[in-house]
């Protein structure tokens, strides 16, 4: 009998703010693909991220991991590096859309995890209501589950 998987998700929220503009381009270029998300001074958003792990419920415990490590995790890969501060200057060789949000993130909440213990499954970024990104865990196709 196999041993099921669990997923386990936690939200973490920030405010920041950041400007999206491709270094090189001029400000009409700039305009012209990303809109008003464009103008000097930059915007702001209140972020909402969604961090799920998987893995295997402890028997003893029945946690899939400890919370308060999860948590701690979580406050210093994300909500100390970016809350109120520019995404623009935190996110080194990307303009900070949505996309590349979830992926830097992603990348950086993966070594951590593991380091802890625990493996990362996917990383959803809500920007707005409206705009939600994700960047998932590739799974090794060798690997069964």
């Amino acid at each position: 009998m196999s041993t099921p998987h669990l997923r386990l998700t936690r939200i973490v929220r920030f405010e920041a703010a950041h400007r999206l503009v491709v270094e090189g381009w001029d400000d009409d270029r700039n305009r012209r693909v990303y809109g008003k998300c464009a103008r000097e001074g930059g915007h702001g958003h209140n972020y909402e991220v969604e961090v799920t792990i998987e893995g295997a419920v402890d028997p003893r415990t029945g946690f899939l991991c400890g919370r308060e490590r999860l948590d701690e995790v979580l406050e210093t890969e994300l909500t100390a590096r970016c809350d109120h501060r520019d995404l623009n200057r935190v996110v080194d060789d990307r303009v900070t859309t949505g996309e590349n949000l979830a992926l830097v993130f992603h990348s950086w909440l993966e070594p951590a995890l593991a380091a802890a213990g625990m493996r990362l499954q996917r990383v959803r970024v809500h920007e707005t209501p409206r705009n939600g990104f994700e960047a998932r865990t590739e799974v090794d196709p060798s690997c069964k589950s």
